[in-house]
């Protein structure tokens, strides 16, 4: 046996209500708050993001292009290429060495934007690079550019002419420049270590709105999102995050920043105290929601329930006593008592006339052995006939038997095939003809292929007995034309005759097509009304029965109904 479906309780469905039409909308309200707050915050947060990296793309910018001046300009003064070209006239390397070392201090430890200022000639004079260094850091930076940076950097600078290389080493940036003598060969390379903290120092205020920001120059990252320093890294372009440019020196400076997300829970505390009052506010009206529900609803549910148990157990005529607190309930109760009585009072009724149905069917079988008997009594008779050697009178009577089994219909089917259809409307027209004689014409146009289609019983008879019985036989005979045919999933029988109905006769003929079952019939024709009827029943509006004067002398009756599959 299949299992019940369990079905919630009305109690579960109040709360859900009052959850769906309190708490929910509430949770709606606040949600949709936070997401117009964190809307307006990002907007201003995108304003305030747009300014600040502007500002910091433009004095960036202003700090790099100074540094690339200040490599550019120990090429242009030409003080170094001046001592440089003493030198190898004189070979005087203390000369030399003190006045590149005082040219770069005097332009160099002032510089806020420079810690150190290298220069290193590519010929081997013999001696440290010369530098010049801010604070007392000037011996270890000179030893960390000669042991570590110097020879990679010389090596890196061969392929790079006049141009600009960042590089970086130990997390720390360096500018380096080839400087070029008269016939553009480079002799010495400038290398300038920029304070990372002055450089940058704009940076801030990017990075206290960002949740993550890099710099670039030239697709080469100058500072990453965490602070990191590296320029040999190809840096892709920003799938992400909002992009700021600006050109420095011929080169493309860019800022990638990508703002914080707005977190609403967290960052309005406002709102977590708000849903906390909402929780706890809604605890007592639940518990007021249920108390009145309780007893305004539930407890005459709760009768009405426990006396349909009693229908159920067959206690007809049950009446609820109680008196519930409610208009509604009120006229429940009083139809349901009207109910139960007369589903009493219908039931003592039911009883009896199925003790009358019971009889009338006894007397229905018994009044079946009427037709029986008359079809073994012409079975009798046509033996007699054949005996007596009379096959007319035998054919005539087989005719009628299968007549007499078409009308009776005692195997109860209401369609039958076209080819049995046929069987008894053929028995007819032989009992007819043997009654005209040659003065009947009988023309069949069947469609091949409907021998198994199914037709309503007695369809195709009557409206061959009403040709033959109100035209062709006052007129002692005639052509009588039967076509049958599909048409677009339909079933058209015609039956035409020779005739003349008069305005009278189609007056007559178009009132009892149009009387419905139980209203007065019109005389004449009961097979044709039988037939519309019939029809009505089968197939509803789609079953049709016309009949019609197609030429002053000819009568068409078509009957059309839908093919079943």
């Amino acid at each position: 046996m299949k299992r019940e479906k369990h079905l919630p309780s009305i109690h579960a469905g109040l709360l859900t209500a009052v959850l769906l039409c309190w708490v929910l909308p509430v949770m709606i309200v606040m949600v949709l708050a936070g997401v117009l707050i964190g809307q307006s915050y990002e907007h201003s947060s995108r304003q305030e993001l747009e300014s600040r990296a502007n500002n910091a793309l433009e004095q960036i910018g202003m700090r790099l292009d100074a540094v690339f001046e200040s490599s550019k300009a120990v090429s242009y003064d030409g003080v170094v290429r001046n001592s440089y070209r003493l030198y190898q006239r004189e070979g005087d390397k203390a000369v030399l060495y003190r006045t590149v070392t005082d040219y770069l201090n005097q332009n160099f430890t002032r510089d806020e934007r420079v810690l150190s200022a290298f220069i290193t000639f590519w010929e081997d004079i013999g001696v440290y690079p010369y530098a010049a260094s801010r604070g007392d850091q000037g011996y270890s930076a000179q030893r960390e550019y000669r042991d570590t940076i110097e020879p990679d950097l010389l090596e890196r600078m061969g392929d790079i002419d006049t141009g600009i290389l960042l590089l970086e080493y130990g997390g720390e940036l360096y500018v380096a420049r080839n400087l070029l003598d008269s016939r553009f060969q480079p002799y010495a390379t400038v290398t300038l270590l920029c304070d990372r903290e002055v450089l940058f120092q704009s940076m801030e205020p990017v990075k206290s709105i960002s949740k993550s920001c890099s710099l670039t120059l030239d697709d080469r990252l100058l500072l990453g999102s965490d602070g990191s320093l590296t320029t040999t890294e190809q840096f892709p372009p920003p799938s992400t995050g909002s992009v700021f440019t600006d050109e420095v020196s011929g080169h493309t400076l860019c800022l990638t920043a990508l703002i914080a997300p707005f977190d609403f829970w967290r960052d309005v505390p406002e709102i977590r105290t708000a849903a906390l009052f909402v929780a706890l506010l809604a605890i007592p009206l639940l518990f007021v929601v249920v108390l009145l529900f309780r007893r305004f609803v539930a407890k005459p549910m709760d009768a009405l329930i426990s006396a349909s148990r009693h229908l159920q157990e067959g206690e007809r005529g049950y009446r609820i006593t109680e008196k519930p607190n409610s208009r509604e309930f009120q006229a429940l109760f009083g139809h349901f008592n009207t109910m139960s009585a007369e589903l009493k009072n219908q039931f003592e009724r039911s009883y009896q006339e199925q003790q009358a149905l019971q009889q009338a069917r006894i007397k229905a079988l018994q009044s079946q052995i009427n037709p029986h008997f008359l079809n073994n009594t012409l079975e009798i008779i046509n033996w007699e006939a054949r005996i007596a050697g009379d096959e007319r009178v035998s054919a005539m009577i087989e005719s009628l038997s299968i007549m007499m089994d078409g009308a009776l219909a005692r195997d109860g089917r209401t369609r039958i095939p076209l080819k049995e259809e046929l069987r008894y409307t053929d028995a007819y027209l032989y009992i007819i003809r043997e009654r005209l004689g040659e003065k009947l014409t009988v023309v069949k146009e069947i469609d091949e292929g409907l021998d198994e289609l199914l037709f309503p019983r007695l369809c195709l008879q009557p409206l061959a007995e009403n040709a033959v019985e109100h035209d062709l036989t006052p007129k002692h005979g005639g052509e009588l034309c039967i076509r049958i045919r599909r048409e677009e999933g339909t079933a058209v029988v015609e039956v035409e005759h020779e005739g003349v109905l008069t305005p009278e006769d189609l007056a007559n003929i178009a009132s009892m097509l149009a009387t419905n079952e139980g209203e007065k019939e019109i005389s004449g024709h009961v097979g044709l009304r039988n037939l519309r009827q019939r029809l009505n029943l089968l197939y509803g509006e789609k079953g049709t029965l016309t009949l019609t004067q197609i030429t002053p002398e000819r009568i068409l009756a078509k009957v059309t109904f839908p093919i079943e599959s």
